[in-house]
């Protein structure tokens, strides 16, 4: 994050002088102020952090804070002050500061806290921007995405809304047909009527034809009362057929005559009822195929697929996870009473990386439970389904399995087997094995609890046990 402008505030020229050169060596851009008010004179230059004296002449700390919190409440301020004014500190604390400082400080301390601070900033830009994201391109569809395969299918879908055609919609499970579905119907002619919908998959085949036509007292055994049926509760507004492939020869015949003449009659009666709709339908299955292998009228397809279009599978546009993400932390947000904010970018890779042979309905479920899991604000690896963690692809688990170093697993943490009995240093590889196999003996195989005592994420845990084939 080198080249990001900095506000150093201290009333002391010889510490403002040393922060900064300190700063600026890390590629940061610096401005020093020597006290609160010249620091809020000087608002426009747009700080991503500020490092504020506690102490300081004219406005000090605490009521520079107040007010900087007053202008722009996500820029971080790391407070400085002595050993004396740690309880003033808290305070400080409580009204927003991200950080202290304690001096004298040592120069990692400076840098770890700076850096740190400007990762939340960045964090919280990007999490203010998918927001903004969610309700631009939300608009009155409700159809999430900003991806160029998310932006042909709208711009085609956009030219039919307006027209009668039949619209078939076609695309993997989870894709979100249901709701293109009522995009479509909203921006329609028939919006002012209701959107009926109606699942042919959901419905036994000796009952199809009275759902969707209605039926008259007394037509079958247990039709005690007369029926209205879906298509009847459609008229003036959009009749839409999920699992159209599903619907019984019997019923596509019956429905097939009333998209030719316009009417229909109800089962057991001769009234003739005529009405105007639009009929939207949708599947997952493969319609031709199924007009070659006689499950399915060819007439009946043509005149349902007047305007074919296919969604897209999640694997399509990745680019529109995060935005996904983002929107389904939002949803549960109330009915888990977890308030997160983001996603760590590992758990994010894991989630671009992954097939979603189910699409957005899988999404949307490994989010809810990693929110049930995990504690806010922010998703991260170990929450999400085993199934992700399991087939991440190969590369990124290539590289999460180097990450794991010196840095992650300490000396002292490998100090039961780091030689043989003859004392001979062992190679590094089985150094590893031996600190693994020793954390799970001595956790009795409790894998959360030994890599929390390794100080190693659950999932790099899980991998690595899997890579020496301790499970």
């Amino acid at each position: 994050m080198a080249n990001e402008l900095l506000y150093v505030v201290d009333d002391d020229p010889g510490l403002r002088e040393l922060i900064q050169v300190l700063l600026e060596e890390q590629g940061y851009r610096v401005l020093t102020f020597e006290n609160g008010k010249v620091c809020l004179d000087h608002w426009e230059e747009d700080p991503s952090a500020i490092l504020l004296d506690m102490v300081m002449p004219v406005l000090d700390g605490k009521e520079t804070l107040k007010k900087i919190k007053e202008i722009h409440p996500d820029i971080p301020v790391i407070m400085v002050t002595s050993v004396q004014d740690v309880e003033t500190v808290v305070g400080a604390m409580k009204l927003g500061a991200y950080d202290y400082l304690t001096k004298p400080f040592e120069e990692t301390r400076l840098i770890t806290s700076v850096e740190k601070a400007l990762q939340q900033h960045s964090l919280t830009g990007r999490v203010k921007h998918l927001e903004r994201e969610v309700k631009r391109l939300k608009g009155g569809n409700g159809i999430l995405g900003n991806s160029k395969a998310l932006k042909v299918l709208l711009d085609k879908v956009h030219k039919v809304e307006s027209s009668k055609a039949n619209v078939l919609i076609l695309g993997e499970s989870g894709t979100g047909k249901e709701l293109l579905a009522r995009a479509i119907h909203e921006n329609s002619t028939y919006s002012k009527g209701a959107f009926v919908d109606i699942n042919c998959g959901a419905i036994p085949e000796t009952l199809q034809e009275s759902e969707l036509f209605g039926h008259k007292k007394g037509a079958f055994t247990g039709a005690v009362d007369s029926k209205v049926g879906k298509l009847e509760l459609a008229d003036g507004g959009t009749l839409f057929l999920d699992e159209v492939g599903e619907m019984d020869l019997n019923t596509q015949t019956k429905f097939l005559r009333f998209l030719q003449e316009r009417y229909f009659e109800r089962v057991g009666d001769h009234q003739k009822i005529k009405i105007d709709t639009r009929v939207l339908a949708a599947t997952n299955r493969d319609l031709k195929k199924e007009v070659e292998q006689g499950n399915f009228r060819e007439d009946l397809y043509y005149r349902i697929a007047v305007f074919p279009v296919t969604i897209p599978p999640l694997r399509e546009r990745k680019e529109d996870i995060p935005l996904l993400c983002m929107h389904f932390l939002k949803k549960y947000k109330d009915d888990l009473n977890k308030d997160f904010q983001s996603i760590a970018p590992e758990a994010l890779r894991h989630l671009t990386q992954y097939p979603w042979p189910g699409n957005i309905r899988q999404l949307e479920n490994a989010i809810y439970q990693a929110m049930i899991i995990s504690e806010p604000p922010v998703i991260d690896v170990p929450s999400l389904p085993e199934d992700i963690l399991d087939q991440a692809e190969s590369p990124q688990n290539a590289e999460a399995i180097s990450q794991f170093s010196e840095k992650e697993l300490k000396p002292e943490q490998a100090t039961p087997s780091t030689s043989n009995p003859d004392g001979e240093i062992l190679p590094y590889e089985e150094v590893i094995k031996n600190t693994l196999a020793n954390a799970l003996e001595k956790t009795h195989g409790n894998i959360p609890k030994a890599a929390k005592e390794l100080q190693l994420s659950r999932s790099t845990f899980y991998r690595m046990v899997k890579k020496y084939d301790l499970g």
